[in-house]
């Protein structure tokens, strides 16, 4: 054998994403199915075969961080593939000169339009793809031959992506359903997560089934629905609030602001981001068009700080069954976001009821995709119940944080 010979091993159930007699392929289920790292496996030993363009998508992507970019470099490093070069945006084969390009697909349709020669499309989290964005990126992937494979694990039955491909099916159309028993099968689970889902399936059933087999949530765990994309905020809409939700190393702070116009309600998102300090925070503000900003009362020494430098800002208190009265007040009210909110859409879309362990929907929300929809309800709470503010920001008077209904 060559000693300088790589192996690279690939489940025997992913082969014929090598064939080129598909147009779309569909490759779904839980966590832990090897469905990412495999894809990303065979795009680079393709990439290496022949001059190739290969397109790296995902529905919402602010920044390289946020795209494949990093899994297909840990990848180039593991199996020491030398002929690849690799900048922090781009990924080309030296020999070949196949080259990898990473785009997010909302809000960007003249970008992606513009895109030429894609041979293969791969796009990641494919369950929060919008039917506009597959209305844009099926025409732009047009080459003879091209390629599109979506992965992804579902979110609720009306995934436009596995509605479009699965459901109703297209000419074409491979598909590839696969679980966690995959990486069982080849000796590439680890023994941590093997533990995590066995304790899942005993004690937590109906989350085993959605987190491990992909089963899709109901439409019943969505929070918010029928919330309206608009392009910009009105020059008419009248700015009445800001809500913070604090971040930092785990979590982003989420700011988001709140307009008021006929009779219905903007949220535009306006920083969402992690490690930012409470002076940060303060400039953010202090550079919007000023209104008063109602935050989460559970840091008051960062209320107390964010005062201090001249912010109007006031804290929303917790109270008994004060998130679920703040959320019925917000499903009330007519809501727009703005295009480019982009991670305040995804929230939202994602925005979910957690369920016990026999599936049973229970009135708390999950905590993953809250933190623009706590930074927007303390906003709207507080346009309901006016908070009461004494004083003003300055060394010698220290804010007074009235009891908000939230």
């Amino acid at each position: 054998m060559d000693n300088n010979q790589i192996i690279i091993k690939i489940p025997n159930e992913f082969k014929r994403l090598f064939d080129s007699d598909w147009r779309e392929a569909a490759i779904y289920g839980g966590r832990y199915s090897l469905k990412s790292h495999t894809v990303a496996r065979i795009l680079l030993i393709r990439a290496r075969q022949k001059k190739l363009r290969i397109g790296c998508f995902r529905e919402f992507q602010s920044s390289i961080a946020e795209s494949s970019h990093q899994l297909l470099l840990d990848l180039i490093k593991k199996y020491k593939l030398l002929d690849f070069s690799v900048t922090d945006k781009a990924i080309i084969n030296t020999i070949t000169g196949s080259d990898f390009l990473f785009k997010g697909l909302w809000n960007n349709e003249q970008t992606i339009k513009s895109i030429e020669g894609i041979d293969i499309a791969w796009v990641e989290e494919a369950q929060t793809i919008s039917k506009e964005s597959l209305e844009v990126l099926t025409p732009t992937v047009r080459k003879d031959g091209s390629q599109i494979i979506y992965t992804y694990n579902r979110f609720t039955e009306d995934d436009p992506i596995h509605t479009r491909l699965v459901v109703e099916g297209r000419p074409n159309t491979l598909i590839i359903k696969v679980n966690y028993d995959i990486a069982i099968k080849y000796g590439m689970m680890p023994k941590v997560i093997l533990d995590e889902i066995e304790a899942d399936k005993n004690n937590r059933p109906s989350l085993y089934k959605y987190k491990w087999l992909g089963e899709p949530s109901t439409l019943e765990r969505k929070i918010y629905k029928d919330w309206q994309i608009i392009d910009t905020i009105p020059f008419n809409a009248r700015l009445e609030r800001y809500g913070l939700d604090f971040g930092y190393s785990n979590d982003p702070t989420a700011i988001v602001a709140i307009y008021y116009l006929n009779d219905g309600y903007i949220w535009d998102e306006i920083c969402f981001q992690k490690g930012l300090s409470n002076k940060q925070i303060a400039d953010i503000l202090l550079n919007q068009p000023q209104a008063l900003v109602v935050a989460d009362s559970a840091e008051p020494k960062s209320i107390d700080e964010i005062y201090s430098y001249g912010v109007n800002i006031v804290a929303a208190e917790k109270g008994k069954d004060s998130v679920c009265n703040g959320i019925q007040l917000v499903q009330d009210q007519k809501i727009s976001i703005t295009k480019r909110s982009i991670n305040l859409i995804k929230e939202y879309r994602n925005y979910l009821w957690e369920t016990d362990k026999d599936g049973k929907i229970l009135n708390v929300p999950e905590h993953i995709f809250s933190h623009s929809m706590d930074a927007g309800r303390y906003a709207m709470s507080s346009l309901i119940k006016e908070p009461v503010v004494i004083g003003k920001a300055s060394e010698a008077v220290k804010p007074y944080y009235p009891e908000l209904s939230l």
